[in-house]
């Protein structure tokens, strides 16, 4: 690999003797992993005998699962980069929190929160590219997440939104890309001497925005996939010396991992209580990790907004269900599952949805790709459920269930009808190898097709 301009020489400069193995590492195939939902009832016997796990993830493994497979699309793994599998269990998000994921596309990192949630509390996982976060909604979607908003906003618009609401934030720095060279040579050409220092500038900006989001006592935990220490232990340093109350919390340094370089910043020894991952000393590319606790005080929890409108969802920007639709829910309800109603369910567009109950009326601006469970699409007297159903609610919560082997499934996914003996009009969860993965329409010996156009093969 032809590296670019100066790289070289900036690296043999900062790692000495260690240099010529690092830099020789760009000539080496670059590791692929996967990563287990563990909400997934499947996941563990979808692993290989001999698979090797990833030291540092949780439920990671190193190997390839590709779209075809059908431990993707019924949402049992996420394939992911090894050593960005680093990053997510530094946050130990827990049960019932508030948690954004700044930068969160095309979802890795996300997904892994939303296991260490139990998909319970809220997280707002944001992208400011729109096409990149709606990428990531259908990610979202695909985990079974049902206490996920997907927005697509400004770290300054999230900062207006939120103000000393969240228990723990990540960010995965948008940065020069160093670490990620060999696996996507093409971020090569944005590279020159410069750019990591640009790139920290926008940092720098962007955790500006950050900060007042996060609750004291909270936590904070930055990453990025670069080596450049004007991105990294600069960066650490910076919001050392900027926010008081920042301090940083030693990660456990395995697999390979070795600690910060105080000596490539201002020499705070607290710097080495952070994470780098190099290739040529792990199984996985180039990245940095760390972990900060926020002791000082934070701005003002949001608040709700007062009602003003009868009809006008707590949120803000969904409406609450007129009793013509609660009854349409409430029949649906009983008739496909045999657990309660959700009790949050309200409108937005044409949808029913279940928001989280935590998401504040100060967000209601922010652009919303994916508000939580989408439920049902309304047609006229009727209710069509989403597809999202057959992900997110458990198997043996559905009241009708129509299993089918490998060759059925894909012909549904496909979008053909399939026979069944199932008598009367039921909406049932499609399954394979007990996996759900799809809502179809049993009327009377035929399952009608409801699989989403945009999925179907």
């Amino acid at each position: 690999m032809t590296l670019p301009t100066g790289f070289a020489e900036k690296y043999t400069q900062l790692l000495g003797s260690d240099a010529p193995a690092f830099l020789n590492s760009f000539n080496q195939p670059f590791e692929k992993g996967y990563r287990l939902d563990p909400l997934h009832p499947s996941g563990r016997s979808l692993v290989a005998a001999d698979a090797v796990a990833v030291p540092w993830a949780n439920d990671g493994f190193f190997g390839t699962v590709h779209g075809a497979d059908p431990a993707f699309w019924t949402g049992a793994v996420y394939s992911q980069e090894p050593s960005a599998m680093a990053v997510g269990p530094q946050l130990h998000a827990q049960p019932g929190e508030r948690v954004l994921d700044v930068a969160a596309a095309p979802g890795g990192k996300t997904t892994d929160i939303i296991g260490q949630m139990n998909d319970q509390g809220m997280l707002v996982s944001n992208d400011i590219d729109r096409s990149r976060a709606k990428i990531l909604a259908e990610n979202v979607e695909r985990w079974g997440a049902a206490h996920t908003v997907v927005t697509s906003a400004t770290p300054s618009q999230l900062r207006q939104s939120f103000p000393g609401f969240f228990d723990r934030i990540l960010l995965d720095a948008p940065c020069s890309g160093e670490g990620m060279f060999r696996k996507d040579p093409s971020a090569m050409q944005y590279w020159h001497p410069d750019y990591p220092a640009e790139c920290a500038h926008r940092q720098r900006e962007i955790l500006r925005d950050v900060l007042p989001m996060l609750k004291t006592g909270g936590d904070l935990v930055y990453s990025t996939c670069t080596f450049a220490p004007e991105e990294d232990e600069q960066i650490i340093a910076w919001l050392l010396q900027t926010y008081p109350g920042l301090s940083v919390v030693p990660i456990p340094l395995v697999g390979g991992m070795v600690a910060g370089r105080p000596e490539w910043a201002d020499g705070n020894p607290d710097l080495a209580g952070c994470a780098r991952l190099f290739p040529n000393l792990v199984r996985g590319e180039g990245h940095f990790v760390a972990h900060l606790h926020f002791s000082g005080v934070s701005e003002p929890d949001a608040q709700p907004a007062k009602r003003h409108e009868k009809n006008r969802h707590a949120a803000g920007f969904t409406h609450a269900l007129t009793k013509a639709e609660q009854s349409l829910l409430a029949a649906f309800w009983e008739d496909t599952f045999n657990t309660p109603v959700p009790v949050a369910a309200s409108r937005w567009g044409n949808q029913i949805i279940a928001l989280p109950p935590a998401y504040p009326a100060s967000a209601a601006k922010l652009k919303i790709m994916r508000p939580g469970l989408i439920i049902a699409d309304i047609k006229g007297h009727r209710l069509v459920p989403n597809h999202a159903l057959a992900l997110a609610i458990p198997r043996d919560q559905w009241r009708f269930e129509e299993p089918v082997d490998l060759g059925a499934a894909n012909q549904y996914r496909h979008g053909e009808t399939l026979p069944t003996t199932m008598t009367g009009r039921h909406w049932v969860l499609m399954t394979y190898a007990a996996s759900g993965f799809a809502v179809g329409h049993a009327v009377n010996g035929t399952i009608k097709n409801f699989y989403p156009k945009g999925l179907r093969i």
